[in-house]
């Protein structure tokens, strides 16, 4: 009798050791990859909203807190055309830093998800440098929210692809264009890369 206790005991003791370490071992999830951002500005002077593309990079952190629920930091840099009127001038540029909750799904190698993040978006843009007008750069951070999220496919238990990423970010930059409208901008955010767990 204490000999089957015994064993049961440790068989159970065994199983919660491995679905312990199973957790710790799939509780971070770390992406890195292609990001293209899409943002709308409007020329103060000209008009009318005007899209702009942005390509560059993102990589974001998850924590998992508990089943189906983490929590995500996110960055990202992307660039896009030259600056208004300035071919020689540096490319207009937008970094990223947000963070918030994430819930999921599981089906079979697929994982979805959505998340709602908040934090900054610095742009940087410069103008001038043409017909004797100095070379200014002028930037500024403000608040910014992404709202979206995507779906991984996993190769390996460790290993997968996020197909695809796609976020409404929005944010009220007065920057871009030089002479721009203050207003929200309601801009698209798409991002596919690599997928690791640990």
């Amino acid at each position: 009798m204490k000999v089957r206790f015994l064993l049961v005991l440790c068989a159970v003791l065994f199983l919660f050791t491995a679905c312990v370490n199973a957790q710790v071992h799939d509780r971070i999830e770390v992406f890195g990859g292609y990001s293209h951002v899409g943002y709308y500005y409007y020329p103060a002077y000209q008009g009318p909203w005007t899209l702009s593309s942005f390509n560059g990079w993102e990589t974001s952190l998850a924590v998992k807190l508990i089943p189906h629920l983490s929590a995500e930091a996110d960055f990202g840099g992307v660039y896009g055309a030259q600056s208004f009127n300035c071919a020689s001038c540096p490319r207009d540029r937008i970094q990223t830093y947000m963070g918030g909750p994430r819930v999921s799904a599981n089906l079979r190698k697929t994982n979805l998800y959505a998340h709602i993040l908040f934090g900054g978006l610095r742009y940087k843009t410069s103008f001038g440098g043409v017909e004797g007008v100095p070379l200014f750069s002028s930037s500024a951070t403000t608040f910014a929210m992404a709202v979206g999220g995507g779906f991984d496919l996993w190769l390996t238990r460790r290993f997968g692809a996020r197909l695809l990423q796609a976020d409404y970010l929005r944010n009220n930059n007065p920057v871009p264009g030089y002479f721009a409208h203050p207003g929200q901008h309601s801009n698209v955010r798409i991002s596919t890369g690599v997928v690791f767990r640990f």
